[in-house]
C-alpha cells in the first residue's frame, strides 16, 4: 500500500514528459517575454504644423487638408503680435542630442512691393526655450508668396514622457513697401500646398518583439509599439513589415491593442520542423522620407506539425479596424417602387461587400456574441447571446448559430454598429435610412464560403420596405463616409439601380454636390430607371441623390406614354390629312419633331414639359398642314391636225402610187416601188 502513491506520482510525471514536446503546437493563455529592440536614440523627424492658430505638431501629412490655415497681419505694427502656437503634446521619454531645428514657415504678401518684418520662432521643450529670428536677408520679404526659415539651435537634454513640444511664432515688427488699400501679409500652414513644417531630432518610440507562439505550422510573430501617437503611430505610418532571417513575412497582419500599446502579429509558414533559431526583425518607417525605425533579436522555436494551423492569427482582444491603408469596400443597391393597395411601397436591397482588416472584425465579433468580458467601448458589448453556447463562442470558426444570433441582433442595433466611432463609421441613417420609418428590414451576412475566423471577405445584405408619401421629396441616397477619425476604408466603390412600376413615378430627380458620380434617370413605358455609378470614390466625396416618389397616373410611366401618343397621333393625322392634296415638304421637315419628343419622355423630363412638348408639335403639324400650298394640275394641250390632200400619180411598171410634191412641170420623181424614174408634164 505504501508504494501506491509513489506509483501516482511517476505516472503523472511521465505523462507531463510526454505533454511537453507537443505543448508548442498550442497556444499559451499568458502573453510572452517582449523583448526591446529600439530606440533609444533620437530621429530627424518633420513635424507639420496643422489645426488654427492654437495648433498642433504632427509627423503625418495625411493630416494636412485641401484647405490652408492662415494668420493675417493688415496693417504695419511696431509691437510684439503673436501669430500662431502649436503643440507636440506628450513626447517619448530620452535624449533630446544637440542640434538645430529648422522651422520653415509660408507666407504671402499681396497688395504691396513687398514687406519688412522683425520675427522670432520659439522652441519650448519642458521648461528650457530656444529661438531664431529673422535677421537682414530673411526679414525682407518679396511680393507674392515665399517662405520664412528659422534655425533653431536646440542644446543636449533629457525628456520625460510629461514633457511638451511647444512652437510660437511671433512678429515684433512688419513694414509694407509701397502699401496698397488692402496691403497685408498672410501665414499660412496646414494644407497640401502650404505644407510649413519644423524639423527635429527626438525620441519617438519604443518597438518590442514578443516570443514567438506556435500553432501547428504557423508561427505567430508580434511587433508592440509603444509611441506618443496611440494608434496614429500604425494608422498613418508609411509601412511597417517583420522580417525573418532577412526575408519579409507576407500577408495582412493581425492588429490589436495591448494597453496603450499597438500589438502587430504576422503569421509566418515557413518554419522548418523542429528546433530552430530565427532572427526575427520589424521595420517601422514613419514617414515616407524617413525615418527608418528598426530592430532585430533572435528567438529559438520548436515546430512539431507543419501541417496545422489556421493561417491567421486569432487574437484574444478585439482586433483593430485597420493597419493604416484602410480595407475595401463596395456598395450596391437595388431599389423598387410601386404602389400596393394604394399606397406607395420603396423596397431597397443594400449589399455591403468587405475585406481586409474589417471583414476580419467583424468575423471576430460574430464569434464572441455574448462575451461578456469586452470592454464597454465595443460595439458588441452587451449584444444578447441568444442559443450561442460557449462552445461555439471564441472557437475560431462562425457557426450558424453565432451567425443567425448577429443576423437578429443587427435588426436593433445596426445603427450603432454602422455609425458609432468604434464600429463601422458608416452613416446608416444616409445608406439604409432611417429605421423609425421602415415597415419591415431583414438583415443575412454572406460568409462566401468561409466560416473560420480568418482574413477573408464577406458581405451583409440590408433589405427594407417603407411607405412614402406620394409627392414629397426624399433624399434617395446621402453620402456616408464623412466621420472617419482613421482610415478605416480606402475609398469604395458603389452602383445603384432604381427602378419603378407601370405607375409609378421617382418625378424629379437630381443629383447635388457631385460630379464625379455617374447619375442617369430613364423613363419607359414599363417603368422608370435611375442608375448610380463610381468607382475609387473618395471618403471625402459630398452627394445627395434627390427624388419625389408618386403614384400620381398623369406621371406615371404607362399612362404618360398613352397620352403622349395620343397627342402626337392626332397632330400627325391631322396634318396628313390636310395634305392630301397639297404639298407636305415642309410637314416632312418637321417630323424631326417626333424623335425630340420621344427624347424628351425618355430623359426623365417632368410630365407637364412632356406635355408641352408633344401639344406644341401637334400644333405645329396641324399649322402647317393648314397653309400648305395645293398642287398645281398638269394641262394637256390638244394640237389640232391639218390635214392635206396630196396629188398622187400611178407607176406604169408597178402601179405604185407617187405622192406629187411640187406643182413644176416637167417634174422627174422616182418610184419608190421600182425605182424607176418618172416624168410628169401635165
Amino acid at each position: 500500500m505504501a508504494t501506491r502513491p509513489g506509483r501516482v506520482i511517476h505516472l503523472v510525471l511521465i505523462f507531463m514528459m510526454l505533454s511537453i514536446p507537443f505543448s508548442s503546437s498550442v497556444i499559451g493563455s499568458s502573453e510572452g517575454q517582449s523583448t526591446v529592440v529600439c530606440c533609444d536614440d533620437a530621429h530627424d523627424i518633420e513635424l507639420y504644423l496643422i489645426g488654427g492658430s492654437t495648433g498642433e505638431l504632427t509627423p503625418f501629412s495625411q493630416l494636412l487638408t485641401d484647405e490652408a490655415n492662415n494668420a493675417v497681419i493688415a496693417n504695419s505694427i511696431t509691437s510684439q503680435e503673436t501669430v500662431g502656437v502649436w503643440s507636440f503634446g506628450r513626447v517619448w521619454p530620452g535624449s533630446i542630442p544637440e542640434s538645430t531645428w529648422n522651422l520653415v514657415i509660408n507666407y504671402r504678401v499681396s497688395d504691396a512691393g513687398g514687406a519688412q518684418i522683425n520675427a522670432t520662432a520659439s522652441v519650448k521643450i519642458g521648461s528650457q526655450v530656444f529661438s531664431d529670428s529673422t535677421n537682414l536677408d530673411s526679414s525682407v520679404l518679396a511680393q507674392g508668396e515665399g517662405t520664412i526659415e528659422f534655425a533653431i539651435p536646440i542644446e543636449e537634454m533629457s525628456v520625460s514622457a510629461s514633457s511638451e513640444i511647444e512652437l510660437e511664432l511671433s512678429a515684433r515688427s512688419v513694414v509694407f513697401s509701397v502699401p496698397g488699400g488692402d496691403a497685408k501679409l498672410e501665414f499660412l500652414w496646414g494644407s497640401d500646398e502650404f505644407d510649413s513644417s519644423m524639423s527635429a531630432n527626438i525620441p519617438l518610440m519604443e518597438l518590442s518583439i514578443d516570443e514567438p507562439i506556435i500553432e501547428g505550422g504557423d508561427t505567430y510573430l508580434s511587433a508592440v509599439i509603444d509611441s506618443p501617437f496611440g494608434l496614429d503611430a500604425l494608422a498613418y505610418s508609411d509601412s511597417i513589415e517583420m522580417y525573418v532571417d532577412g526575408l519579409k513575412v507576407d500577408g495582412d497582419p493581425i492588429e490589436t491593442k495591448r494597453g496603450d500599446s499597438i500589438v502587430v502579429t504576422w503569421t509566418w509558414t515557413d518554419a522548418a520542423s523542429g528546433t530552430t533559431s530565427i532572427q526575427v526583425s520589424v521595420r517601422l518607417n514613419l514617414q515616407p522620407n524617413g525615418p527608418l525605425i528598426q530592430g532585430s533579436t533572435q528567438f529559438t522555436i520548436q515546430v512539431t506539425d507543419t501541417g496545422g494551423g489556421t493561417g491567421t492569427f486569432y487574437p484574444e482582444d478585439e482586433p483593430l479596424r485597420t493597419s493604416g491603408s484602410g480595407s475595401p469596400l463596395a456598395i450596391e443597391q437595388l431599389i423598387d417602387l410601386s404602389s400596393d393597395d394604394g399606397n406607395l411601397k420603396m423596397a431597397k436591397t443594400t449589399i455591403i461587400d468587405i475585406d481586409g482588416e474589417m471583414a476580419f472584425w467583424i468575423r471576430w465579433g460574430m464569434d464572441h456574441i455574448g462575451d461578456t468580458d469586452l470592454p464597454t467601448s465595443s460595439v458588441l458589448f452587451g449584444w444578447d447571446k441568444g442559443g450561442v453556447s460557449d462552445d461555439n463562442r471564441e472557437s475560431r470558426n462562425i457557426e450558424n448559430v453565432e451567425k443567425e444570433q448577429f443576423e437578429r441582433e443587427m435588426k436593433t442595433r445596426y445603427r450603432t454598429y454602422m455609425s458609432d466611432i468604434g464600429g463601422m463609421q458608416l452613416q446608416s441613417n444616409e445608406l439604409i435610412g432611417d429605421s423609425a420609418d421602415f415597415d419591415t428590414i431583414s438583415i443575412s451576412v454572406d460568409l462566401m464560403g468561409e466560416t473560420r475566423v480568418v482574413n477573408h471577405p464577406l458581405s451583409i445584405t440590408f433589405s427594407t420596405l417603407q411607405t412614402l408619401q406620394s409627392g414629397q421629396q426624399l433624399e434617395l441616397l446621402r453620402s456616408f463616409t464623412k466621420t472617419q477619425t482613421t482610415p478605416i476604408w480606402q475609398d469604395y466603390s458603389i452602383s445603384v439601380e432604381a427602378k419603378s412600376s407601370v405607375l409609378t413615378s421617382f418625378g424629379n430627380s437630381e443629383m447635388l454636390e457631385s460630379d464625379y458620380l455617374s447619375f442617369s434617370h430613364s423613363r419607359y413605358p414599363w417603368g422608370e430607371v435611375i442608375n448610380i455609378e463610381a468607382s475609387s470614390t473618395s471618403l471625402d466625396e459630398d452627394f445627395t441623390i434627390i427624388v419625389q416618389p408618386n403614384d400620381n397616373l398623369l406621371f406615371a410611366p404607362m399612362p404618360l406614354t398613352l397620352i403622349t401618343l395620343a397627342i402626337v397621333l392626332f397632330g400627325l393625322f391631322s396634318s396628313f390629312s390636310m395634305t392630301r392634296n397639297k404639298h407636305r415638304r415642309f410637314l416632312n421637315l418637321e417630323l424631326v419633331l417626333v424623335p425630340i419628343v420621344g427624347l424628351i419622355y425618355v430623359f426623365s423630363y417632368p410630365p407637364l414639359f412632356v406635355f408641352g412638348a408633344s401639344g406644341v408639335a401637334s400644333m405645329l403639324w396641324i399649322v402647317t398642314g393648314l397653309i400648305s400650298p395645293r398642287r398645281q394640275k398638269a394641262s394637256k394641250q390638244v394640237q389640232t391636225e391639218v390635214q392635206v390632200d396630196v396629188p398622187t400619180v400611178g407607176c406604169p411598171s408597178c402601179d405604185t402610187n407617187i405622192p406629187v410634191l411640187s406643182d413644176e412641170r416637167p417634174l422627174r420623181v422616182a418610184c419608190a416601188g421600182c425605182g424607176k424614174t418618172i416624168k410628169i408634164v401635165g
